[in-house]
């Protein structure tokens, strides 16, 4: 007794079928590649950008540390030359604070305000929310009542 075992050969239908999976399967890995790379090339550049920040920043940092240790090791006064980092930061994050409360008051005087036929706006001219002159009104409106 003989056993034959048939094995069944795939089609050359089959075949292409199968070859044009693997393509797009390896187009869309291809794709998902190039954007991967894309991504790390992007984090690559922002992270070099942020090493020379840094590096600009120890330099300065080391200078301003000769300077005190020299100041303080030949009992020189250190008046105006260099002002301490706290004291520098705490003024950069004054006038950071500032700038953003200035936009922000900008964002809503215009969808507040401005967007909505000027309801903060006194007939002179003023602002109602803030009590100073309107910025963005070139000229008061006249009340008709």
């Amino acid at each position: 007794m003989t056993l034959t075992t048939t094995v069944a050969m795939p089609s050359a239908r089959q075949d292409s079928l199968a070859a044009r999976e693997i393509a797009v399967e390896h187009a869309a890995l291809t794709r998902q590649l190039a954007s991967v790379q894309r991504r790390v090339g992007e984090l690559m550049r922002a992270n070099a950008q942020r090493v020379q920040v840094l590096e600009c920043e120890v330099v300065q940092l080391r200078a301003q540390l000769v300077v005190t240790r020299t100041s303080l090791f030949w009992g020189l006064s250190m008046t105006g030359a260099m002002r301490p980092l706290a004291q520098r930061a705490q003024m950069f994050a004054a006038a950071a604070e500032a700038a953003a409360m200035a936009e922000a008051s900008g964002v809503i005087c215009q969808t507040g305000c401005v967007g909505h036929a000027h309801p903060w706006l006194e007939a002179d001219g003023q602002c109602r929310r803030t009590g100073v002159a309107c910025e963005h009104v070139a000229t008061p409106r006249t009340s008709t009542a």
